[in-house]
Formats: C-alpha cells, structure tokens, sequence
C-alpha cells in the first residue's frame, strides 16, 4: 500500500547503510544500464548503485533529496563521493594509526560529515558520477587510498599526521579537476583548517556549489498528522532520533514507523542482510528478503545495510489485506479509515518496503515485481532470530555461525513519531 495526503502524490523514498561502523553489504562492481524507474505513486529520486561498502551515504542522501522533493518540488542529486571524500580525509587525518580505509559508517557519522563540510551536488564534484547508475571512481579511488596507505605517500605516520599531503593525496585518488581542487582550497583551506563547525575561521562557501546544511531547504512534519512544512537540514538532523528495535515491543514500534510512512516521510531503516534471504526464482516472494528462503539454502554472504522505508503490506484484523503499491488516500473517508485501522495493534505487518542502493538495472539481483531497485523485507526475516557468520578478510566464513542476531537493528524518524 502507499499513501496520499491529497491528490498530489508525496514523496517517500529509499536508501542503504552499515551499523555501528562495519561496512555495508556492498554489491559486486560488474557495472549494467540504468534501467527506467517504474514507481508512479510516490515522488522520489532515482535508484542509484554503490560500488563499495557507504551504503549509509547513500541512504542519507535519498532522506535528504526526498525532504527536499517535499520543499521545492526539485530534485537534487547528492554527491556521495563529496562525502565519502571527506570520510576518508577525517579518517586519516584523525589518526596516524590508520593503515587502510574503513567504508562504514552510520547515522551520526553522516550527520557529523554533513555538519562540517556540508552537501553540494553530483555533477559538481565527480561529474563522471551523473553518467552511470554506479560510481566507478569511489571503487578506483578506494583502490588508490589503500595503495597510498600500504606503500605509498601515506605509508607512514609522520605522512598521515600531514594534513595537506592527505589532501593532496586524496585528491589524485579521486582524479579531481585543477578547478575542483581550488574550490576545495578555498572553502576549507589546504590543511582544512576550516569547516562549518568550527567555532572560529569558518569555512565559507559562497561562490561555490558547496552548500550548508543550515542553507539546504527540506520539508518534513512537525508532529505526527501536520502538514509537511519546511526546515533546514540542520533542523532534520537535529530533531529526527534513532529508534531501536526489538521483538518484545516490536509492534509499538512498528506502530510509530506506520505513522511516519502514512505521512508521506522517508523512514530510514538500518537490518542486517543474508544474501542467502532473497529469493531470486520466479514465485510471489521473488525479490524479497525472508526466511524461508534462509532456512531452505543457509547462511549466504552477510553485511549491515542502510536503506529507505518505501511502502508496507499488511493485513488488517477483519482480514482484508492492504497491498503494497496501491496508493491509499488519507482525505478519503474510506481510505483515510483503512489507514487508521492499519495502525491497530491486531494488523499483521507482511514486509516493509525498500528503496535499495543496489541499482535498477541489475539482472543478477531480484527486486520487487514492477519496481527497479526495491526490494520487500518480509518480518519473518527481519525478526529472525537469524544465523550470524564470522567475516575474514571481508568474506563470509558460512563454517563459523555460532551466534544469532535480530536482522531489524533501527530507524530513523521524524520528530514525534
């Protein structure tokens, strides 16, 4: 089901991430075609694809373009590679004792990135990233940093403790413009001796595409059933909480996030994935994550995830199931009361919805039938208990699952949700 708050379609959007600050489950790099978005209930942005392990960069710029969608009616396209640049940069320069890049991150780790070196978009930082559903150069430069750690400019501790040869050597491994690199000088300095947070010797960014997050329009609801009305990014990111989950008060929570989606809000969702979960042959659960698939083939590739709530299928206690994709009206009397009896205690959620960073046009990767890049995350696999692997050199040891884990970990939602 999907949810209208006025003939005018709003816009709920998706994403993808890591818990705590282990590496997202990334796809192969074997790049395809972008394939057309087929979703025409909701506003959103395009459906992109990582090619390393920052899916919580991705999943916090499709919150941020769809809040702003909700402002403007403008699609903006966030560069992921701005920020996963200055994840690196903070890294390193944060401790000589780095020897590789770690690509995970979290909430707070995207929210204090945004906060010091703000936003700016695609086309402006990496334009080859604008031409292909997946950024090659985040993997190319990924490549490139950890050649530079191991043996090269950035191998030893004296190197790292240099602020501006991290730069310099971020900026060959990223393969910035002449013009790009001045940009950079000039706002933070060669040594970022400045940033946004910084309490004296500010960066200022006028002149240039890079934006504050305190200038960044969004639009979001102050409380549960308000009008959306607009805020800055700053404000989001200081009033949306984390909420976590667990199976005991699951519904209760469950609850809260329904409400957010029935108003139209970008929930982000952080779950623990099993490849071994999705089903990949024909079937009605094809595309989605669930159990039974586990159960029948065993712990697969494992990984932490970032993603964003797109719609939910449920059944109501009269039995009348609710599906996803049909967009429900809230100013329809009728459909406006299906909506309410949704958040019943006795309704049995069937799966969340998911907009995905895995990319649309991938054949070797189910998605939800009609909808490139989404994937439904049945509650019988994301409240587990499901099996949790040991992982050696970023690989999944199968032979070793002594322990088990709830795959729902969190979500992010509006104030007072």
């Amino acid at each position: 089901m999907s949810f209208r708050l006025s003939r005018a379609a709003t816009s709920l959007v998706a994403l993808s991430f890591a818990v705590a600050a282990y590496g997202c489950a990334a796809p192969p790099a074997e790049s395809f075609e972008q394939g057309e978005d087929a979703i025409v209930d909701v506003q959103h942005t395009d459906v992109e694809r990582q090619s390393i392990g920052n899916c919580w960069l991705y999943a916090h710029a499709t919150w941020i373009e769809s809040m702003h969608l909700s402002a403007t009616a403008e699609k903006f396209d966030v560069s992921q590679s701005y920020w996963t640049y200055w994840h690196w940069f903070d890294q390193i320069a944060g401790s000589s004792w780095t020897t590789s890049i770690s690509t995970g991150g979290n909430w707070d780790t995207a929210n204090n990135i945004v906060k010091r070196y703000g936003l700016m978009p695609e086309a402006d930082f990496v334009f080859a990233d604008t031409t292909n559903e997946m950024s090659s150069r985040q993997k190319t430069a990924l490549d490139a940093m950890n050649e530079s750690l191991k043996s090269g400019a950035l191998s030893t501790a004296e190197a790292r403790r240099d602020r501006k040869i991290v730069r310099a050597e971020l900026d060959r491994a990223w393969g910035l413009t002449d013009a790009t690199k001045t940009m950079l000088d000039g706002v933070f300095g060669e040594d970022v001796s400045k940033t946004f947070a910084s309490r004296s010797g500010a960066a200022d960014a006028s002149g240039t595409p890079i934006l504050r997050a305190a200038d960044f329009k969004v639009a979001y609801p102050s409380s549960p059933g308000a009008q959306a009305s607009e805020h800055t990014l700053t404000d989001a990111m200081r009033e949306w909480r984390q909420t976590y989950y667990s199976t005991r008060s699951g519904r209760a929570t469950i609850q809260r996030v329904q409400r957010a989606l029935h108003d139209a809000q970008p929930v982000i969702i952080t779950w623990f994935v099993d490849f071994n979960a999705l089903e990949n042959r024909a079937g009605d659960l094809r595309g989605s994550f669930n159990k039974s698939t586990l159960d029948e083939l065993g712990p697969g590739r494992q990984g932490g995830h970032m993603t964003v709530l797109e719609d939910y299928e449920a059944t109501l206690e009269s039995g009348e199931l609710l599906k996803a994709g049909v967009t429900l009206d809230k100013s329809d009397p009728e459909q406006g009361a299906k909506l309410e009896q949704a958040l019943a205690a006795g309704t049995s959620i069937k799966f969340l919805r998911v907009k995905n960073s895995w990319g649309a046009a991938r054949p070797d990767r189910a998605f939800s039938p009609g909808m490139p890049g989404y994937h439904d995350l049945y509650m019988d696999y994301l409240n587990g208990p499901v099996k949790r692997c040991a992982q050696r050199d970023g690989e999944t040891d199968t032979s070793n699952c002594t322990s088990e884990t709830t795959p729902l970990q969190n979500f992010v939602l509006p104030p007072g949700y």
